[in-house]
């Protein structure tokens, strides 16, 4: 019998770590303590002992969630009277707003409203291929999706000074000055991309563990994951976004929507490699066609294309089976070499994106104890067991990092090993 998994921090639906400081912590931590001392004094249960919140953090609560306020009042019949004071929930009805908004319990202790923003990121890569747009919103998924990466780069890179770790070198060793040539020679050097991978594996999924590997090997730390944190419930929407990364000399990050296509995660990883390589966080319009262009050329290369064109030219489907990469990579490679003109490769896009809705995608589940070293950072992984058998981090820093504690915890620091 497989054991149920033992997520760490559940009772905040999987929500990401917000830094509201040391001193608001520790007032919301003995607030709580003491709502729940006054009520069993009175001899009241978790389910009666009231709450004096501020509704303004109520508030920010609602909004944070992106929910709405119309679901709020659907799950929670007293929430407007909360709002305007009149009555306060007990510690139970706040435990579930906190768990419905993905917040931490103690976040709706706060005397006011945390002043929180998440950096915006410049290289995502979408369905269209085209940068996102940093002018709009980021869904609550989305957003606790950076909190939580952004929360394991930054231990990551402390980890990594403390302990001498050397620099990423190759992070911003290219530029657009170069030529396409010189730029996939020196990629595929610096990551020993050998020449003939397509004949070792049968199918895209044993290509993409087999490129995650190597990537990782380099010193960049790669997420695959296709819900926030390990929540079922909140799942990524590959429309919002495929992939980003984190430019980091020390700690580089990658992360790849895992609710995408295996092909399509291949080509992200890819992508995303370049940017890294580029070294830019403030990156222009260039970037997007660049680094998809490159990324092209680094799995599916000239000389092996046009071997492959002649055999069967325009057959995508025999053309997908041989190189392991999506359609969309293979239109991109082919305008590239020019094999078709910028007419037929924006019909073909066209025709694919009509194909791709129909679609039904990935969900993001499967095998959690296959997923979870993946989910975690497999990397990212072998990095916090190092750290908790020098001593350096306690199980329960590690627990919160990875997401999962206890037996699922070894379990998942196991596989991570493995390979």
């Amino acid at each position: 019998m497989i054991p149920e998994p033992e997520y760490d921090n559940a009772g905040a639906s999987q929500c990401a770590p917000i830094n509201i400081g040391k001193k608001e912590e520790a007032r919301s931590f003995l607030l709580i303590l003491s709502y729940v001392q006054r009520g069993k004094d009175r001899g009241e249960s978790m389910t009666v002992a009231r709450v004096n919140i501020n509704p303004d953090v109520l508030l920010w609560a609602i909004e944070y969630s992106q929910r709405g306020m119309d679901a709020f009042k659907n799950k929670f019949s007293h929430v407007e009277d909360w709002l305007k004071g009149n009555s306060q929930p007990t510690v139970k009805q706040l435990e579930d707003v906190a768990k419905f908004a993905y917040i931490p319990f103690g976040y709706l202790m706060l005397s006011a409203p945390p002043n929180i923003s998440v950096e915006k990121i410049a290289d995502f890569r979408t369905l269209n291929n085209h940068g996102f747009s940093t002018t709009g919103e980021y869904s609550a998924a989305l957003r606790d999706t950076i909190n939580i990466i952004r929360r394991r780069q930054e231990w990551l890179r402390d980890y990594k000074k403390d302990n001498a770790y050397a620099p990423v070198d190759f992070i911003g060793s290219i530029n657009r000055n170069m030529s396409d040539d010189e730029i996939v020679g020196h990629i595929t050097k610096v990551l020993k991309i050998p020449v003939d991978w397509r004949s070792n594996f049968h199918n895209k999924e044993s290509t993409l563990r087999f490129f995650v590997d190597m990537v990782e090997n380099s010193g960049i730390s790669v997420f695959i994951n296709g819900i926030v944190g390990n929540n079922t419930k909140r799942k990524l929407d590959v429309d919002e976004f495929r992939g980003f990364a984190l430019v980091d000399k020390i700690a580089p990050v990658i992360f790849i929507n895992g609710a995408d296509a295996t092909a399509a995660r291949i080509f992200t990883l890819f992508h995303e490699v370049v940017h890294l390589f580029l070294g830019q966080d403030g990156l222009d319009d260039r970037s997007e066609p660049f680094c998809n262009r490159i990324a092209a050329r680094l799995l599916v290369p000239k000389a092996l294309f046009n071997k492959a064109w002649e055999d069967n030219p325009h057959d995508y489907d025999e053309l997908e089976k041989y190189f392991k990469v999506s359609q969309l990579v293979l239109y991109r490679a082919a305008l590239t070499y020019e094999k078709i003109n910028e007419e037929e490769y924006t019909d073909l896009l066209r025709q694919y994106q009509a194909k791709y809705s129909k679609l039904a995608k990935n969900s993001g589940g499967g095998d959690f104890y296959k997923i979870s070293p993946y989910r975690a950072g497999r990397g990212f992984c072998r990095y916090v067991n190092e750290a908790v058998n020098n001593g350096s981090l306690s199980y329960t820093e590690a627990y919160q990092l990875i997401g999962v504690k206890g037996n699922t915890f070894a379990n998942v620091m196991s596989m991570a090993k493995e390979g």
